[in-house]
């Protein structure tokens, strides 16, 4: 490096002085400020060593992996919601940062890192942070619109769209060669071809993003608020367990099922329309006159002849926890989901009686008919109650392309009511909605250009009947038919109504012995299912779900709908050349990541861009630095914390931030690095300091994030966030628990340059504007630092010149100057410490780095 600097005659800057080593060293390790006592401690030790002890002490803590991890999410475009316009929350995502968080402190070789990242669920022995790993590849941003169009053409995009987001983090991360333009033509300046492209894509073309449970070996770091800890063996142990408890179960609740329907005194009357099939929930989820027996999913049960949510007793809910169908978190709610229809529906009517649990204040979707092909299913109908000043029962399709608003008075119900309803789908595409035997509204037809609007086809073995359980409704009957009902059909099946049943009144009218059988199997049955409710539920995390997804094909010119040539799965040739040797490859691996690190203690790496060392990507400004620290990499078996103690240990790093101006007119860029770059903050590491400078800063490691919003008025399927501001312990943990969703963003990190989470930020951009004054100047959060920050204050210091002091010592690791102490001891005086405090934190030596 410094034949770079003789070469263009220039020396380099003086060692730091020992107060800007510590604090630069500290936030370049840590993301955190010194300690004063630290700070004071350090200046005063000038044995030899005392340095690079105190770089081993900070390697060594735990918010190591939390400064570092930071770096490594941005790579990967952690997200914890799904983008577009729908944003839904990834309430499971948090795993795959506590993973990264995890291997920074324990130093995990990176090979290791990477394996499991890219195929770690199927590495054996698959552990759980093999699984965990893998959300990495499904966290880019997920059009759930488009992966659940109707129109074919659209979902074929949409998924060809997110593989490319797969594939483009993977090769930039990974390998540092952007790969995306292959997709639809040679790459104009790497030598990948297309057909690479879409043999790298065959190897993760099964790769799906919804949650999934994970091994529970491991679970007691992943889940350290009570999560139960299982050792492999004893999850296969409980795996087998629970598929014995439920093929019992399932076998007796057949035979009581059986002979609770025996003792069913009628069935439907004959000017009543017979269904396809029927519902009558008196006993069980089993379905008369088809095979389309429920299975329960969370707190749904059968009780008091209704469907409904389970209850401790009577008149309370019993709030669930687990998982529902695909990736939908159950929360308080729960489903009962029928086999897959063994013929096509297109023609159908869906009809329920309800009861009000209490005043409906919440829309909820009860009954639906529902595909199962693509993201959470192309296509669905239903019914549904929407709350709000014009609440009202609709039909549910997604996207509502097939709702409308088909009452003209809101909907009132009070805790008690029964309804009756019934939606009728013509083959005409008209949709006629029907409640308590009669018309609600007017018959409409969705807009038959839109294919999302059109009569939807359920074809056989890819849809299923669901039933949700929720605090608004019990279902009392539900039927479905294969036609759809005429008004008058519709009317006699209201007129003639339902009998409803109870399991003790079905057990009365059985035959006595019978009657006894019955006793015995509840008995039973009751038993199995609280041994089956006390096993331990087995952890979720957003993470890749593999489905067969057939062969890989070249996509002409790109195009979702142009199939070309057959591929098999394989690499790029520039990297597996077989000219290469393996030492070769790995050293080019090793370059991009001492190339990354060197970027994330600096400001900037060797290569200006570190996802592209391709030809676009420039020279190194110091290659045969850049080649030696990819040596050391390798030869210290890829131990990153070795690297880290290398870079901060240099000369380089060690100098000071000192400005010479004959240096800056040959070198403006400080490209040959003739001082250390003096750098603002990022946006985490300004949050954090000023908790650490307050004495708020909550240190809790891992765990679920800490949620900075609230979910405001949910419109169809749009999530819409609502920061809150909201000052609690928990808002108080470090940045990087933050839920970080995608349209919930922070306008004060925002401010700082936090990039948007869903997009690749391989180097951060640095930017001057006058938000970055105006914000922190405003901030609802760093005016409560501020009163934090004076508390403290009074607490620790007992007159008003050490509080300054210590104000000093905490906020910039230094005493106050003469003029300082003087002009803050008049500001504290006349408007407050409170507003020290304020000034302090906003001040350019708070937020800067030399």
């Amino acid at each position: 490096m410094y034949a770079a600097l003789e070469d263009a005659g220039l020396q380099p800057a003086p060692e730091a002085g020992r107060r800007d080593l510590i604090r630069r060293l500290s936030f370049s390790l840590t993301g955190l400020p010194p300690d004063p006592g630290e700070v004071e401690a350090f200046v005063a030790d000038q044995s030899p060593g005392a340095y690079e002890r105190l770089v081993d002490r900070l390697l060594a803590s735990p918010h190591f992996g939390e400064r570092w991890a930071r770096h490594w999410l941005d790579l990967v475009r952690f997200a914890e919601s799904e983008g577009f316009e729908r944003d839904l929350p990834r309430d499971h995502a948090w795993p795959y940062r506590d993973y990264v968080i995890r291997s920074s402190n324990e130093d995990r070789p990176y090979l290791q890192f990477a394996r499991e990242q890219i195929a770690g669920d199927a590495i054996e022995p698959v552990a759980s942070d093999g699984i965990v790993a893998t959300t990495m590849l499904t966290l880019g941003p997920v059009d759930a619109v488009g992966l659940t169009s109707a129109i074919p053409v659209e979902r074929m995009t949409s998924r060809e769209d997110l593989l490319e987001d797969m594939l483009g983090t993977v090769t930039q991360t990974f390998l540092g060669l952007t790969v995306n333009c292959a997709r639809c033509h040679d790459h104009k300046f790497d030598p990948i071809t297309q057909e690479e492209y879409y043999r790298m894509k065959a190897a993760f073309q099964a790769v799906w993003p919804p949650t999934r449970p994970v091994p529970s070996a491991g679970l007691d770091v992943l889940f350290p608020h009570g999560r139960p800890a299982l050792s492999p063996a004893r999850e296969r142990a409980r795996a087998d367990r629970v598929n014995r408890l439920e093929g019992r179960i399932a076998h007796l609740a057949a035979e009581l099922g059986g002979l609770y329907r025996s003792a069913r005194p009628s069935d439907l009357p004959d000017e009543a329309p017979r269904p396809f099939a029927r519902w009558t929930f008196d006993a069980d989820g089993r379905a008369d006159l088809a095979p389309l027996h429920l299975r329960f999913v969370g707190a749904a049960e059968v009780g008091g002849g209704s469907f409904r949510l389970r209850r401790s007793e009577p008149g309370q809910q019993l709030e669930a926890s687990g998982r529902g169908e695909g990736d939908e978190a159950i929360g308080k709610t729960g489903f009962g989901v029928s086999p897959k229809l063994a013929g096509n529906i297109r023609e159908r009517t869906l009809e329920a009686w309800l009861g009000a649990r209490s005043e409906p204040d919440a829309s909820a979707t009860v009954m639906e008919i529902r595909g199962l092909s693509g993201y959470r299913g192309a296509a669905v109908d239903g019914i549904r109650f929407v709350a709000g000043e014009r609440s009202r029962w609709e039909n549910y399709s997604v996207g509502r392309f097939r709702s409308a608003r088909a009452a003209a008075a809101p909907e009132r119900l009070a805790a008690g009511d029964r309804v009756h309803l019934a939606f009728a789908y013509a083959a005409d595409g008209t949709i006629a909605l029907f409640r308590n035997g009669k018309p609600y509204g007017e018959p409409y037809k969705p807009d038959p250009g839109v294919a999302a609007g059109r009569l939807q086809t359920y074809p056989a073995g890819d849809a299923v009947v669901r039933f949700a359980a929720g605090k608004q409704f019990d279902i009392a009957e539900a039927r479905l038919y294969d036609r759809a009902l005429s008004p008058a059909e519709v009317d006699a099946s209201y007129r003639n109504g339902i009998r409803d049943f109870t399991r003790d009144q079905l057990a009365g009218l059985a035959q006595a012995g019978r009657r006894d059988r019955i006793e015995t199997l509840e008995r039973e049955l009751a038993g199995l299912r609280e041994e089956l409710a006390a096993l331990p539920e087995p952890a979720l995390t957003h993470a890749a779900l593999v489905r067969d997804e057939g062969p890989t094909h070249v996509l002409l010119r790109g195009a979702a709908d142009r199939p070309g040539k057959r591929v098999q799965p394989g690499g790029l040739a520039c990297v597996e050349d077989e000219g290469a040797s393996e030492g070769a490859r790995r050293r080019s691996m090793a370059e991009w990541i001492a190339n990354r690190i060197w970027q994330g203690h600096f400001g900037h790496g060797f290569v200006s861009n570190p996802s592209d060392l391709g030809y676009n990507g420039g020279r190194p400004s110091h290659p045969e630095l850049l080649d030696w620290l990819a040596g050391e990499l390798v030869s210290r078996d890829w131990s990153l914390k070795a690297l880290h103690r290398l870079v901060v240990t240099s000369r380089a790093y060690r100098q000071s931030s000192r400005f010479a101006p004959r240096a800056a007119a040959v070198d403006a860029g400080n490209r040959l690095l003739w001082r250390f770059p003096s750098r603002r903050l990022d946006g985490e590491a300004a949050r954090d300091a000023m908790l650490a400078a307050s004495g708020e800063l909550n240190g809790a490691l891992h765990g679920p994030s800490f949620r900075p919003f609230e979910f405001g008025e949910q419109r169809g399927s749009l999530r819409n966030y609502v920061l809150t501001g909201a000052d609690t312990p928990a808002h108080r943990r470090r940045t990087i628990y933050r839920m970080n969703v995608i349209t919930g963003r922070d306008p004060l990190l925002e401010a700082l340059d936090c990039p948007i989470p869903s997009t690749r930020t391989p180097r951060r951009r640095s930017t001057t504007t006058a938000l970055q004054a105006l914000s922190p100047m405003n901030s609802a959060f760093v005016q409560q630092r501020a009163r934090g920050f004076a508390a403290r204050l009074q607490r620790e210091a007992p007159d008003p010149a050490r509080r300054i002091r210590r104000a000093f010592a905490l906020a910039l690791g230094r005493p106050p100057r003469r003029g300082e102490m003087e002009s803050s001891l008049r500001l504290a005086e006349r408007a407050g410490l409170e507003a020290l405090c304020w000034g302090l934190l906003n001040t350019s030596e708070f937020l800067y780095v030399r």
